[in-house]
């Protein structure tokens, strides 16, 4: 990808980070509910793919965005963003709002979705200095941005297709229990029906 473009490049990095973010999300989602015979579990992924649906078909609109009050001289949703033309080395490139807002929505579901799961992850029992290693490490990869934004989408990019690269075979785990799940689903269905 890489000999026939930087965009391509980027684009090849990126659906594994879409796929990971959107797809197994669902699957730890529909996992979790499914183990814990939670309704409120269940009702969150109704939430997520009734979401998603109603951004895909529904897009916002960038006047539903920014108030007219409030709109800045130049409208970075209706206008082409110079660190994206050079990043992806295409003029007048334009981000479509119903993009832009599904990538927004699947990956703030999927940090938050994290973020909820205080007593999967527990998050308070994290040692201080671990903590203090998480923060600084975050205040520096906003801090690569303002240095360059290309650098920073860069590091950040790679750092997130290693943590997608490393989380392989928890997915293909959560794959093959929640296909399991499935069959003994589909298996008790037709014995009841027999």
């Amino acid at each position: 990808m890489y000999a026939n473009g930087l965009s391509l490049a980027v684009l090849g990095i990126l659906l594994p980070t879409l796929i990971h973010v959107s797809l197994f999300t669902l699957v730890f989602m529909i996992l979790g509910a499914y183990r814990s015979g939670s309704r409120m579990q269940t009702f969150l992924i109704v939430v997520y793919l009734t979401a998603i649906g109603l951004i895909l078909a529904m897009p916002p609109q960038a006047s539903m965005q920014i108030p007219p009050s409030r709109k800045p001289d130049k409208n970075i949703l209706e206008t082409s963003d110079p660190h994206w033309e050079g990043f992806f080395g295409i003029a007048d490139l334009r981000l479509d709002t119903r993009l832009t807002s599904l990538l927004a929505f699947i990956y703030t579901y999927h940090y938050l979705n994290w973020f909820i799961k205080a007593d999967v992850i527990r998050w308070a029992d994290i040692p201080r200095a671990r903590l203090a290693v998480v923060a600084a490490a975050s205040v520096a990869s906003t801090a690569l941005y303002f240095y360059d934004y290309a650098f920073g989408f860069t590091v950040l990019l790679a750092l997130s297709l290693v943590h997608i690269v490393l989380e392989f075979p928890l997915d293909s785990l959560a794959l093959r229990q929640l296909g399991a799940a499935i069959g003994r689903g589909v298996t008790s269905m037709v014995y009841r029906r027999t």
